[in-house]
């Protein structure tokens, strides 16, 4: 059964996702088509990746109450996705479909006629299982089938998640990578996280995806510095174990291990002494990996230690820096002031100086105006009293106007001499 497992799942890879293989195609209207088509596309001239980065980087604020996810299963999921192996080579797709279609809705029918094996969604997983269980191992065509639940390609698993992450958490941090079918963070059985988580997407581009991203960079959930890892999962069909119908019962060492039922060693015997041995190197076993778990839980709070140290070192550096940038900043300020105070004062003594030259040419200006008219109102006194003696002098010429005029001449230069002002003698 391992076997024909690996095969399905090799297979699978192989023809389903675009590799060889005969006849096969898938059919139905969710999710039918080429997988190429599926899916947001971005702009063609942006890298994945930087869209990718764009998606996470909005994602960096606080995380506080986050909404609840929808628990409820969605319809043709990864979860409801069955193996049929076994199946006769004149089988149709019409006639597989027409097994199954009595258990439910089926979609992505998916058929290799040359290896003799398929794929086949049901809606709901509830579905899933009733045609698993009542299908295994009935005849088809004169075969009898083999299903099972088929690997789901596009699962991961997340380990070394940090405190404090919830399904929510997990289901927004890595919905940066694809859509989400399933999300939970695995709890032991009192609802403590184990420290891993589940993530089932709808294309397996995304699980590549997120488990390239998450291998080559440092991918951290909270503020804790502890980055998941992410690992591809394949679950395993442990519901129905091993039944004896799978049993090779025509091999002989099937026989020869048959021969014998189940009993208790008797003491002292063969059986007992190498039964003993087995148990001892089981507890051997037991003991070596209890030690690593212990030495790996110490490894793991030195290095949260050392985590926490370096955090405190880190932004205690940087609060240095930030201290000293702002210390720089101060001192650029005040050099900034005292440089504007002294243009200031360099301001204030120019315009000083400016105002002194001003007043000082204002005042001279002011002389030489007083002196300018001055003399214009000297100039013009002695204009006045010039005209007033000639003035004078007409009336005296009319009143004394006779005949003789030496003696009138006579009289006039005698007043002329007369004159005691040296102003009028300089302007005669």
């Amino acid at each position: 059964m391992c076997h024909e497992q690996s095969l399905a799942n090799e297979n699978e890879r192989n023809d389903f996702f675009g590799g060889g293989g005969g006849g096969g195609r898938k059919r139905g209207g969710r999710g039918g088509g080429n997988l190429m088509q599926g899916g947001e596309r971005g702009p063609r001239d942006r890298n994945p990746d930087d869209r990718l980065n764009d998606r996470v980087a909005q994602m960096s604020g606080p995380t506080f109450d986050l909404a609840p996810l929808d628990t409820a299963e969605k319809k043709f999921s990864g979860r409801a996705r069955l193996y049929i192996g076994n199946i006769a080579t004149e089988s149709t797709e019409e006639e597989i479909h027409d097994l199954f279609k009595n258990y439910g809705e089926t979609n992505e029918l998916f058929v290799n006629k040359e290896k003799n094996f398929g794929f086949i969604k049901m809606d709901f997983n509830v579905n899933a299982e009733k045609a698993k269980r009542e299908l295994d191992g009935s005849l088809f065509k004169g075969r009898m089938l083999k299903i099972r639940f088929a690997p789901n390609g596009s699962s991961v698993k997340v380990r070394n998640l940090p405190p404090f992450v919830s399904n929510e958490l997990l289901y927004f941090a890595f919905s940066a990578f694809g859509e989400i079918e399933r999300c939970i963070v695995i709890v032991d059985d009192r609802g403590k996280p184990t420290g891993e988580g589940l993530v089932e997407y709808v294309r397996k581009g995304s699980a590549t995806l997120a488990i390239r991203k998450c291998s080559d960079d440092c991918f951290f959930l909270t503020a804790s510095l502890r980055p998941v890892i992410v690992e591809l999962y394949d679950a395993v069909d442990e519901a129905d174990g091993c039944p004896e119908k799978t049993m090779p019962k025509k091999n002989m060492e099937y026989t020869k291990a048959r021969e014998i039922g189940p009993r208790f060693a008797n003491p002292n015997s063969f059986e007992h002494e190498y039964g003993m041995r087995w148990k001892q190197l089981h507890e051997l076993f037991a003991q070596k990996e209890l030690a690593l778990k212990k030495e790996l839980d110490m490894e793991k709070e030195k290095l949260e230690a050392q985590m926490e140290y370096a955090r405190y070192e880190h932004e205690t550096e940087m609060l240095r820096e930030e201290l000293r940038a702002r210390e720089m900043g101060r001192d650029r300020q005040k050099r900034e002031w005292e440089m504007k105070e002294r243009q200031a004062e360099e301001t204030r003594q120019r315009t000083e100086e400016q105002m002194r030259r001003q007043q000082e040419e204002m005042q001279t200006r002011m002389l030489l105006q007083e002196e300018e008219l001055r003399r214009r109102q000297q100039e013009n006194n002695l204009f006045m009293q010039a005209h007033q003696l000639d003035d004078m002098l007409d009336q005296q010429e009319q009143a004394y106007e006779q005949p003789e005029r030496g003696i009138f001449n006579a009289n006039k230069i005698n007043v002329l001499t007369d004159v005691s002002n040296p102003n009028i003698k300089n302007l005669c």
